[in-house]
């Protein structure tokens, strides 16, 4: 009899841990169909469904009728329809194991406060900081001790977030299913500039994503570029691929660097600025293991990262700064001198080369199966 998985997810969002999800999920739909799959999940989460559907057939799509809400880990007793929902979707899928697709370990505690007991729980996550380390009030850290109490397994993509897991309360096996890209297509330089319309002379430092400040730095990168005097960034540009609540400072900076700052919305082709750019930038306060920075590994492009765990785990010392003390002009000029790219080119090769998609898949599928319980 197939192993029955209920797969849950309430966010509205959709980023690299569902797109890395994604590609775990064939490891579920093999043949032997030793899993039977049902995929809850909002209504309002259209790119999600889209990923989905290429494999409705082989597993179950149905929707969540409820979002994750501010407060999870103090709301989820009062959140009386969704409980009672969870408790009929369970009734009604009997499964033997639920998979919670968590973007923090407060998404889906609504659904992790009713699934019975005696129905293994396990939790995909992305990653685990605790709030006093992202310059929140450590207070909430004790409720959402409990909520990384609960799951019997966690899969996490890193051990560095497998450190986390631990250090915030989880007492559960952890399993890593690392997070992995396919080598993305690759246009020359010059290609990738006319594409774009970008300068073919300038050096381009380039920041894609969600440009917010409390998670992905944008302020400190800012202070940083501001701290440079002009001739020491020479001929700089900083290239802002996405949107975000962070976006105004960054015209209002744009307006006095006569030409020096670009922002482009949201892009299909994030592989043309990687082709076109002479580094990455990452001057984030806390992340998972971001799909940019192993596509950037990839390319063997050069990556200047903040110091936390997740990039001291990928990255050499050379290519990580304090983005708060940094000299920015003269960091960037090293960094892009062609004996530190081509080192640069064989750490990260080194580093990305034994992270097969077939090891993840493996991994994630074994977390899951009747075995690991």
């Amino acid at each position: 009899m197939p192993h029955r998985l209920l797969i849950l997810h309430d966010s509205p969002d959709f980023g690299g841990h569902e797109r890395m999800f994604l590609q775990l999920l064939p490891a579920l739909l093999d043949d032997d169909r030793s899993f039977a799959v049902t995929v809850r999940f909002p209504a309002e989460n259209q790119r999600f469904r889209a990923g989905l559907e290429p494999f409705d057939g082989a597993l179950r799509l149905a929707e969540l009728p409820f979002v994750k809400g501010r407060g999870e880990p103090y709301m989820r007793h009062l959140r009386w329809r969704y409980r009672d929902t969870v408790r009929r979707i369970v009734a009604d899928e009997g499964p033997d194991t639920v998979l919670l697709l968590q973007g923090r370990i407060e998404n889906l505690a609504v659904p992790m406060s009713v699934i019975p007991r005696n129905i293994r729980l396990v939790s995909y996550l992305p990653m685990a900081h605790r709030l006093s380390e992202m310059g929140r009030a450590a207070i909430g850290d004790r409720f959402r001790r409990a909520l990384y109490g609960r799951p019997d397994h966690f899969i996490v993509p890193s051990e560095a977030v497998a450190a986390q897991v631990k250090a915030a309360g989880g007492r559960a096996p952890v399993t890593v299913a690392h997070n992995v890209v396919a080598p993305p297509p690759r246009s020359s330089r010059a290609e990738a500039r006319r594409m774009l319309d970008l300068p073919e002379t300038q050096r381009i430092a380039l920041l894609p994503g969600r440009l917010e400040n409390a998670q992905k730095g944008i302020d400190r990168l800012l202070a940083a570029i501001d701290r440079a005097t002009p001739d020491r960034l020479g001929d700089w540009s900083f290239v802002f691929v996405g949107d975000g609540p962070a976006r105004p400072q960054i015209e209002q900076h744009a307006t006095r660097a006569r030409g020096r700052f670009r922002i482009v919305p949201w892009t299909d082709r994030p592989d043309l600025f990687l082709s076109a750019a002479d580094i990455l930038l990452m001057p984030s306060r806390w992340e998972g293991v971001p799909l940019t920075m192993l596509e950037a590994m990839r390319y063997g492009l050069p990556i200047l990262a903040s110091d936390i765990d997740v990039f001291r785990l990928y990255l050499p010392p050379s290519h990580i700064a304090d983005f708060d003390r940094i000299d920015l002009g003269e960091t960037l000029d090293r960094l892009v001198q062609p004996d530190m790219i081509e080192c640069f080119a064989c750490h990260a090769e080194a580093r990305v080369r034994p992270l097969t998609l077939e090891s993840a898949r493996d991994r994630f599928r074994q977390a899951l199966s009747q075995e690991a319980g």
